[in-house]
């Protein structure tokens, strides 16, 4: 399943470039006339795929047998056995990844809570934004938990050129921020004991980013290992 290739088919229908008819999807002219600007690479690649498979279960049978993990959550086919790793903490950002990757990667590490600690949960990837995101995880069978007073004024965030800059932000971040909310830290810490918990921020690196701060502190006071996945 791909929520990526469903948003892109829902656009595709609602700018006109395709129709569905008996529950297969057919060009319009519109979007006939847009194949004549289609680099011929891209054709041949999309024709050697529609030779590859000769039906949705192929497709579906393809996937499953080259991506194993893909499986782990099938309601269509018999699932891979997987057994629920011990609980911990993890850390992890979604720049420069889909929502599809994102989520597999959640999937792949057993995580079963996503704890957001955006202060704002809004993002220009749409996937991303608070009520998306939710949704995405309750399909995946993940919770999710906003706790924005973790999160950074934007504001703060801007001009942030240097390493110093980011030294310096998140220097102010543990003063107040960390040091005001000890009873969030101890929250995430007891959720952590008996589940597979994920903190999640926009960053790829959790050392520019405050969910690394307060993985820090936790470990710190804890005596636990934190991953970034």
């Amino acid at each position: 399943f791909s929520n990526v290739c469903y948003s892109d088919i829902s656009r595709l229908q609602k700018e006109g470039y395709i129709i569905e008819k008996e529950k297969k999807f057919e060009l319009t002219e519109k979007g006939k006339e847009s194949l004549k600007g289609i680099d011929p690479k891209a054709t041949l690649k999309i024709n050697r795929v529609v030779k590859k498979f000769n039906s949705d279960k192929e497709i579906m049978e393809y996937v499953y047998r080259k991506f194993p993990d893909y499986t782990i959550k099938s309601k269509l086919l018999p699932c891979q056995d997987v057994n629920m790793r011990d609980p911990g903490l993890f850390t992890v950002g979604y720049e420069g990844r889909d929502v599809d990757l994102f989520l597999n990667i959640l999937i792949k590490n057993d995580i079963d809570v996503l704890i957001d600690v955006r202060k704002n949960p809004f993002s220009m990837k749409f996937d991303f934004t608070k009520n998306s995101l939710k949704n995405y995880l309750e399909h995946s069978e993940i919770r999710y938990l906003h706790i924005p007073e973790l999160g950074i004024e934007g504001e703060k965030r801007k001009d942030l050129l240097t390493l110093k800059d980011y030294e310096k932000l998140f220097e102010d971040y543990q003063k107040t921020t960390i040091k005001d909310n000890p009873e969030l830290l101890d929250k995430i810490t007891e959720l952590s004991r008996s589940h597979r918990v994920a903190l999640m921020c926009f960053e790829a690196d959790v050392n520019m980013c405050h969910r690394g701060v307060i993985a820090r502190n936790i470990t710190q006071k804890e005596n636990v290992e934190v991953l970034n996945i």
